[in-house]
């Protein structure tokens, strides 16, 4: 008890800024309307079928077939409902309304807002110093996009939840050369992406080159691959083999359901969104460059990952996104720079006296940058062959990875063009500047556009 107590006494700052969050997304989640957010109405019909029926609904079932696209999200990984089906019930005890659980659908999304900021402070602790702490963690929590994320219905707030979940065991893991705890911390943050998202699923696969290559790098020998894997494996297995199986027996071997949403959508769909009619660049014979030549495809995927609400019709003021853009560009030139002084020290030095441990630095960059690049290829893939949609929240995984190496490449500009002292400072305005975006588009955008 004492231990626990002397924790809380050194991390409740922490703590209490977790907890502000919280209860921003909860704000947040009670002033927007229901169905105001991207497929919000499709998708609380499966947690409530799960809550009336008792079970997962089968994708096909014409009780939640939406009338427009012909197809469920019951094909789809079903974690995140299953949980909302849980706070519904819990909710149900106390009142009946369509409100009341609707908002419980919500609070899963700003709890695990909530978790994705409590394992980026731990992830920050590991990876970063002084105020470069303060800085990445503002930079994930301030987005206004993932404030939104974590306000309604929606898989991606879990899933990003998995990914943190998945970063903080890489780190764990190449610390302590992959004990029992991290092969756990791993295994669960697979799970929740397995049972989430497909578009998180970039991490499963970065995951296995990052234990692999660390587990040998370290000599623990085919032997602590096999033993550590398997446990890792087994767990995951055990956590998320049931979906696939379920898949394969409901959809015909159909392991994902994709195929079979695909099919379902081809026979149901309205005729302008059935996949063999929809207007994609792909069906309309253009190339990848030719979907790209306007700029509109890289227009709308960059403001709607900064923030765009609604039904993608909500924009925030242009300051916000010449802000943003300022951050990511001073973040490039850091980069940039730390880039040409380390091109610069090898050709000065030859072969520059290697950092102790410096192998583990490299492979964890390497696959955030890895992570961070998938999920952008994926999206650009679903809207060259499925169905064009230039949407941020579709490369959202990649929030954490992206936001490290801005929070890195920011920090190394400051320390070239800043005494220390300056550097704090300028930090701490930064940081305050994206906590005022995010209450600004609350109040400043938000409430007027639905309450006004």
């Amino acid at each position: 008890m004492k231990r626990l107590k002397a924790k809380w006494g050194a991390n409740w700052k922490a703590w209490s800024f977790v907890l502000i969050m919280f209860l921003m997304f909860l704000i947040w989640a009670a002033v927007i309307p229901f169905d105001s957010a991207p497929d919000e109405a499709m998708r609380f019909q499966i947690p409530a079928y799960i809550m009336n029926y008792g079970k997962l609904p089968n994708g096909t079932d014409p009780l939640i077939r939406d009338a427009q696209w012909g197809i469920s999200y019951g094909f789809g990984p079903p974690l995140s409902a299953m949980v909302s089906a849980f706070f519904m019930k819990i909710i149900g005890i106390f009142s009946k309304t369509d409100e009341a659980f609707r908002y419980a659908c919500r609070m899963v999304s700003a709890l695990s807002g909530a978790g994705v900021i409590g394992m980026t402070i731990l992830i920050a602790k590991k990876k970063f110093r002084g105020e470069k702490k303060i800085l990445f963690l503002s930079l994930v929590a301030f987005l206004p996009q993932f404030v939104f994320l974590s306000s309604y219905i929606n898989n991606d707030a879990m899933a990003l939840l998995g990914t943190a979940v998945i970063i903080y065991a890489w780190i764990c893991g190449l610390e302590t050369k992959w004990n029992r705890k991290s092969c756990i911390i791993l295994a669960l943050g697979i799970s929740v992406c397995t049972l989430t998202y497909y578009n998180s699923y970039g991490f499963i696969l970065c995951s296995i080159f990052l234990f692999g290559i660390s587990v040998l790098y370290q000599k623990q020998g085919i032997k602590g691959l096999l033993k550590k894997g398997l446990l890792i494996s087994a767990i995951v297995i055990v956590l998320t083999g049931w979906y696939f199986v379920r898949n394969y027996l409901l959809y015909d071997g159909d392991f994902l359901g994709m195929a079979t949403s695909t099919k379902y959508a081809e026979l149901y769909a309205i005729p302008s969104l059935k996949p063999s009619m929809r207007h994609t660049p792909m069906n309309d014979g253009l190339s990848l460059i030719e979907m790209f030549e306007d700029g509109q495809w890289f227009y709308s995927f960059y403001i709607s990952f900064i923030g765009m609400f609604g039904y993608m019709e909500l924009m925030l003021p242009g300051w916000v996104y010449t802000i943003y853009t300022d951050l990511f560009w001073m973040a490039a030139i850091g980069g940039i720079w730390y880039l040409w002084d380390w091109i610069r020290q090898r050709k000065k030095y030859g072969r520059v006296q290697r950092e102790k441990k410096a192998w583990d630095r490299h492979l964890f960059d390497l696959m955030m940058l890895i992570a961070a690049i998938i999920p952008n290829l994926l999206n650009i893939w679903y809207s060259y062959s499925s169905d064009y949609q230039p949407q941020g929240r579709y490369s959202m995984p990649m929030l954490i990875p992206l936001m490290y190496f801005v929070a890195k490449g920011i920090g190394v500009l400051k320390k070239k063009l800043l005494k220390e002292q300056m550097q704090k400072r300028t930090t701490v305005f930064v940081c305050g500047v994206l906590g005022v975006i995010v209450i600004w588009s609350l109040v400043g955008t938000i409430i007027p556009y639905y309450h006004g």
